[in-house]
């Protein structure tokens, strides 16, 4: 019905100061696991650590010793960055014809591949990938901590062995996945001890239920006791090898043995005005995110003003077109050429922003062609659309008083990842397949020991060559133009950080612009003359249609910290 007016759900947060040490995360108990840690002494990646580890134990759907994930680290005293990639790996076993396509026909995953018989790249045994997290996350404190990796669990094994009051979004998130847990007998004894979710508090008089995983606590006291060889050679690796043997799993004890973190001591760059953004290399987003920066750059969006219809269309025809290249050229660079080069030349960013009307929207952009800006000839490239993007994921950030910065997103793909528990441990694996083509001949076709092209992309921000920014999301393909978003409202409109990365947004990655309800109905009618195929979604506690980015940054004036994280789920800053 029209002329009528609503009331309408206005959510908000308050800005985070404080002057030696904060932590940035999805759930309080994240956040205040990795402040633990800053208070005995460690540092901002020993905190990190701390933080990922716990994030696993009080939001297992997300991410989890099952799992993947990208880091970058700034090292203030040397005046250098490094980035340590803990993605997952394809077993040994993996080829182009590992999993049969459905007869029935239909897509399937994030990139509208063919849908799999049984969805079984995403669903059981046969669907992940070799786990990164554990030896990612050992690496870099080994590497860049000051503490030992015991101490650096003690809170997420007091989360585990003790327990945490549920509360409603970690109740709802088993509620969302119940009847697909209810599959696997292991995994619904962890999550649905009594054949429900538990119970979060609902009535004053009547308290949370703890939620306990005993089986995960011991399992992490394991990995406190003998380090990550416990994982991939010894008593774990036997539970999972043992596992995936009897369920017609891939996962062997040599895919175990022969997995491997990255450290890059040069990581991927650009500039943005007296600015300098430093973001991960390699098959995930970080690509993605620099060719969107350097695109904005040149348009000057700060003339237009923050969120104004003008900025809000040049921001989306951006992301449009860099989405273009991401699906038509990106995979594992060990196994497919891309113009890694070409994505992230300031010269091609040009050219790209050149094809940009900034009146007109063009729904049906296509990829460019970077390959010249390398000096080479454009061979065929991949055949990829845009599906449906159910990915969940987890982000935090980390600074300490010395200055030292994390930006760090671990995920098990989608909620729950595989949905698999494996017996007697607790842990929940990734579905990491569902991010290759089940067809074979094609760059992200399925092959042994093979990297996905996922959507992380934890970032910092250098200012004049001093720390300036930790930034990240979780939201599958979402999260990259969250981030990308939230850096333009700081660096471009001059916002403070909870409302940058509070602020309603867009995200345009095909031929659709979805755009966040709070934008004003004014502005949304001015992209829909332009041309724009708007898609309103409605923002609620529950929703995240445009990721959900948490953030620190230095106020260069003070140098004291400040926290900002998005109002729609528990995500907190906690600083001192």
């Amino acid at each position: 019905m029209t002329g009528l007016v609503r009331t309408e759900l206005t959510l908000s947060k308050n800005e985070v100061i404080a002057p030696s040490g904060m932590v940035v995360g999805e759930h309080p108990l994240i956040a205040e696991a990795g402040a633990e840690i800053l208070l005995k002494g460690g540092n901002a990646v020993d905190a990190a650590v701390a933080a990922a580890f716990a994030a696993g134990v009080v939001e297992p759907f997300m991410s989890g010793v099952g799992g993947l994930g990208y880091m970058v680290i700034h090292d203030n005293r040397r005046g250098r960055q490094y980035v340590v990639e803990f993605t997952g790996r394809t077993p040994a076993a993996a080829g182009p014809h590992t999993f049969e396509l459905d007869p029935a026909g239909g897509q399937a995953g994030m990139f509208g591949w063919p849908a799999v018989k049984g969805r079984a790249n995403l669903v059981g045994y046969r669907a992940p990938l070799v786990p990164g997290t554990v030896a990612g996350l050992a690496l870099a404190l080994e590497k860049f901590g000051t503490m030992r990796l015991a101490q650096v669990l003690e809170p997420a094994i007091r989360y585990a062995e003790e327990g945490f009051p549920m509360d409603w979004y970690v109740s709802l998130n088993i509620a969302v996945a119940m009847a697909e847990l209810r599959e696997f007998p292991e995994t619904a004894a962890v999550f649905l001890p009594n054949g429900v979710p538990p119970k979060p508090r609902t009535r004053w008089w009547e308290p949370a239920e703890v939620f306990r995983q005993p089986d995960l606590a011991e399992t992490l006291k394991l990995i406190a006791r003998e380090g990550p060889d416990a994982f991939y050679r010894g008593p774990i690796a036997d539970r999972i090898v043992e596992a995936m043997a009897a369920r017609g799993g891939l996962i062997t004890r040599d895919d175990l043995a022969r997995y491997e973190p990255k450290v890059y001591t040069e990581p991927l760059r650009t500039t943005y005005r007296e600015f300098e953004v430093v973001a991960c290399p390699g098959p995930c987003a970080g690509i993605t995110l620099i060719q969107m920066l350097n695109i904005a750059e040149g348009f000057g969006l700060r003339r237009y003003g923050h969120n104004s219809a003008q900025s809000l269309h040049l921001i989306a025809e951006t992301s449009r077109r860099a989405f273009a290249d991401r699906f038509a050229y990106l995979a594992d660079p060990d196994f497919a050429e891309a113009p890694w080069a070409g994505l992230v030349s300031k010269d091609y960013a040009a050219d790209v922003r050149s094809t940009i009307d900034p009146e007109r929207a063009t729904p049906e952009a296509g990829p460019g062609d970077p390959w010249k800006y390398e000096g080479r000839v454009a061979p065929a490239r991949a055949d990829v659309s845009a599906g449906s993007d159910p990915g969940c994921t987890t982000h935090l950030g980390v600074i300490d008083r010395d200055r030292n910065m994390v930006s760090l997103t671990n995920t098990l793909g989608e909620l729950f990842g595989c949905r698999v528990v494996v017996p007697g441990t607790g842990i929940l694996l990734n579905n990491g397949m569902v991010w290759f083509d089940p067809r074979p001949g094609r760059p992200n076709s399925l092959a042994g020991n093979k990297r996905p092209l996922v959507n992380m992309t934890p970032a910092l921000v250098l200012h004049n060559g001093r720390p300036f920014m930790s930034i990240g999301a979780p939201g599958a393909r979402r999260l990259i133009t969250a981030v990308f978003q939230s850096i333009l409202n700081v660096l471009e409109f001059g916002l403070g950080i909870q409302a940058a990365v509070s602020a309603p947004r867009v995200h345009c990655e095909g031929p659709e612009t979805h755009v966040d309800s709070r934008v004003p109905a004014g502005t949304r009618d001015i992209l829909a003359a332009m041309g724009h195929r708007l898609v309103v979604l409605e923002q609620t506690v529950a929703a995240s249609d445009f990721g959900r980015p948490v953030g620190i940054l230095i106020d260069p004036t003070d140098g004291c910290l400040h926290g900002g994280v998005h109002v729609q789920q528990p995500a907190t800053a906690v600083g001192f």
